[in-house]
């Protein structure tokens, strides 16, 4: 089937919304953006994490799932690096060789959804880097099957899981199938935005909650590009600007405050509407 052509400035906008994604520059962690704990962020308060190297007096202390995880867990924290530093090749061949097999034959349900988990975001992340947008779709609709279990669809991988199947959907300009995932996304941060501040913890109730929200707006923000790709403008700024109410609450990371005013002010001017592109001007970015 032939591709349908875009105009140059909205494939800046997808890329844009992928960017985060493919390089790192805009980090997709819990400290900027709630999605990527690493596979040591999720566990129990004052839990030690297993090292193979750890004495047998010392391991005597955990339980057979806490050495397993441990076991785990130091073959994918240099394949993670891997990722990190931008080596996709490698990463992906070491995470479907060895962290994926090992995972596969754990006897416990915690470590083996957690390390499939993680081991598969890697791969897709990988698979959004190298544009491979089809297969990186169906990675993240498979990360479904164990974010149940580990880290729990009451956390915010959840939303943000929709969130990198829309990333992936847009790079194949798949644009309704990735308005309702990102739809889906955005509603599933209410709730858990809603308990954060309720919270009895300062804690929940300040930078969770800020993170929470700012990756709302992302969402958010996305979801205006989608909407500008199919052609409805005025929804697209109606979003941005939701978007934008969003990232400058409190305590939501500057870093995705910045992102959203980039997004929203390259769609007012692909709207070439005087007056949005004269109010996206003066959002400026905080150089912090």
């Amino acid at each position: 089937m032939k591709r349908q052509k875009v105009a140059p400035n909205l494939l800046r906008l997808t890329w844009l919304a992928c960017l985060w994604i493919g390089t790192g520059t805009i980090p997709c962690s819990a400290q900027g953006n709630p999605p990527s704990q690493d596979s040591s962020a999720k566990s129990t308060e004052g839990q030690k994490r297993v090292k193979s190297h750890d004495s047998v007096t010392v391991t005597a202390n955990f339980t057979p799932e806490e050495l397993e995880e441990g076991k785990i867990n130091d073959v994918y924290q240099p394949v993670r690096m891997l990722e990190e530093k931008g080596d996709c090749d490698t990463a992906v061949q070491k995470y479907k060789s060895e962290v994926i097999p090992l995972a596969d034959t754990s006897k416990f349900n915690i470590p083996k959804n957690k390390f499939l988990f993680l081991a598969n975001r890697g791969i897709g992340n990988c698979y959004i880097a190298q544009h491979r947008y089809e297969e990186a779709e169906q990675i993240f609709l498979k990360i479904m099957d164990y974010l149940p279990v580990w880290p729990g669809i009451d956390d915010s991988d959840y939303p943000i899981n929709f969130r990198q199947i829309a990333t992936a959907q847009m790079g194949q300009q798949h644009w309704q199938a990735a308005e309702e995932s990102l739809k889906e996304s955005v509603a599933l941060f209410d709730p858990q935005i809603e308990k954060a501040l309720k919270s009895e913890y300062e804690f929940s109730r300040t930078e969770h909650a800020g993170n929470l929200r700012g990756s709302k707006a992302r969402s958010l923000a996305y979801l205006g590009i989608v909407y500008m790709r199919e052609g409805r403008t005025p929804e697209a700024l109606q979003t941005v600007d939701l978007a934008y109410e969003q990232a400058k609450e409190p305590h939501v990371p500057v870093t995705l405050l910045n992102e959203t005013i980039k997004i929203g002010s390259m769609i007012a001017q692909a709207s070439n509407d005087k007056d949005a592109i004269s109010k996206w001007s003066q959002r400026s970015p905080n150089p912090k």
